[in-house]
């Protein structure tokens, strides 16, 4: 394939489109934070560049291989690693290795590529301006790589890193996805590649150095792709909070994702104190109130519950905070004050079906039948197909003793169910009730 001019990037929104348009549909991705440098493998910049050839590459991989063998590190579990394993584990705690890491996930890459190149960093001179990252992508086929398989996993690294180049055509590459995956590997979507000590480029994108910040709060905010996502595990955590890393204070969005997970492991009394500091933080932010008070209903502070809901639809009064409020208060049996709130939602968006369904079911709960069948005929209005309208317009006129207009509507509800549904048997149960109390009433 004919080797394109990068093009310059300056938004996620730029990235997906230049993603959008390769040529191939199955790629892999690499991000470096520097867009002079290579798709090289990491053991190959080792040597000074004068020194740098493929048996100085094999002998440098094979060396490491034998001293992680020699301290102990060749076995894991009671089971003798294959020199592959051996150089997946290396490399994943820092050591320099023949495998590259690429990512099936475009976006990661460009995360790898938004960061801070720390070589330039550390020899950065003041005349110089930091540099834009780069984002490789290279065709995942079976022309490109060969797949390593359990049988090849058993092969020594030389199998794989032939001391001279093939006469007349390419080297071999390898991808290698690991069959034993630590947390960083999925998060990070990660394959080795292999074969070669350097790739040549297929396609690629810079991204401008300048804007490299900006991409990151993109990826995050669109994609959830950040740090602490991709680095899941304990060595990722401390490289977190590591020395050079500037202490920043936790903001709303960091203590409501806090929130999030204690609320989603039913830790409410956690999560509720989480949701306080975002709400200090951002008293503006409805949407905080409601998971809040969905925390405080966990924990039966109904009273809470109600205020949190209150302060949810004084900041943000549109029709889906309304609806929220309502079904939350359905479900805490608060029916007057549900009707109020759907109330408010057919005010602000009267087209609106599901409100009056929910309405009408408070409304039932109230004794309130006439103005319950009120509002399933206008729910009917919007969607005449509903079987659970008929039925529930059924057990409303069975209730107040309409024989003949229940048995309608649940014959009309059974016309509307699939011939498996699991409310038949409940249906066809009704109408032959029905039935008989329309005979003992003749």
């Amino acid at each position: 394939m004919q080797k394109k001019e990068p093009i310059q990037i300056s938004s996620l929104g730029e990235f997906i489109g230049w993603v959008k348009q390769l040529d191939f549909k199955k790629c892999l991705f690499r991000g470096v934070p520097n867009a002079e440098y290579r798709i090289q493998a990491s053991a190959y910049r080792r040597p000074k560049e004068e020194n740098r050839n493929l048996e100085k590459f094999l002998q440098i991989n094979k060396h490491l291989i034998a001293d992680a063998r020699l301290r102990g590190h060749g076995e894991r579990d009671g089971r003798e690693l294959g020199d592959l394993e051996i150089l997946a584990q290396l490399q994943h705690f820092g050591a320099a290795t023949c495998l590259i890491d690429f990512t099936h996930n475009a976006q990661v890459a460009l995360y790898f590529a938004c960061q801070k190149d720390s070589k330039w960093e550390k020899n950065q001179r003041d005349s110089e301006n930091p540099p834009d990252g780069k984002v490789y992508a290279v065709p995942n086929d079976p022309l490109n790589f060969k797949k390593v398989t359990p049988d090849l996993l058993k092969e020594k690294i030389s199998y794989f890193l032939p001391r001279s180049q093939p006469y007349g055509r390419d080297r071999q590459l390898y991808h290698w996805e690991p069959g034993y995956q630590n947390n960083r590997i999925i998060a990070q979507q990660s394959v080795f590649v292999f074969g070669a000590p350097e790739i040549d480029e297929n396609e690629a994108c810079i991204i401008e150095e300048e804007c490299k910040k900006d991409i990151l709060i993109e990826l995050e905010q669109v994609s959830g792709i950040n740090e602490a996502m991709l680095f899941p595990d304990f060595d990722g955590f401390s490289r977190l909070h590591r020395e050079d890393t500037l202490y920043e204070e936790l903001g709303a969005s960091d203590y409501f994702r806090r929130a999030e997970r204690a609320h989603s492991e039913t830790q409410y009394e956690e999560a509720i104190l989480n949701y306080d500091k975002a709400i200090e933080l951002d008293p503006q932010d409805s949407e905080t109130y409601l998971w809040r008070a969905l925390a405080k209903r966990a924990l039966g502070q109904n009273r809470d519950t109600i205020d949190d809901l209150d302060k949810m639809v004084k900041i943000n009064s549109n029709p889906h905070a309304f609806e929220m409020q309502g079904k939350v208060l359905s479900h805490m049996k608060e029916d007057r004050k549900a009707i109020a709130a759907f109330d408010k939602v057919i005010e602000l968006d009267p087209d609106n079906p599901s409100c009056y369904i929910r309405r009408a079911i408070a409304k039932w709960n109230l004794r309130q039948y006439q103005e319950t069948i009120n509002d399933i005929d206008q729910h009917l209005q919007i969607e005449p197909d509903d079987f659970y309208a008929y039925r529930l317009r059924g057990k409303v006129n069975e209730d107040l003793g309409n024989l003949d207009e229940a048995k309608r509507d649940f014959q009309k509800a059974l016309r509307f169910l699939s011939p498996n549904a699991r409310s038949i048997g409940e249906i066809k149960s009704n109408i032959q009730r029905i039935e008989k109390r329309i005979v003992e009433k003749n």
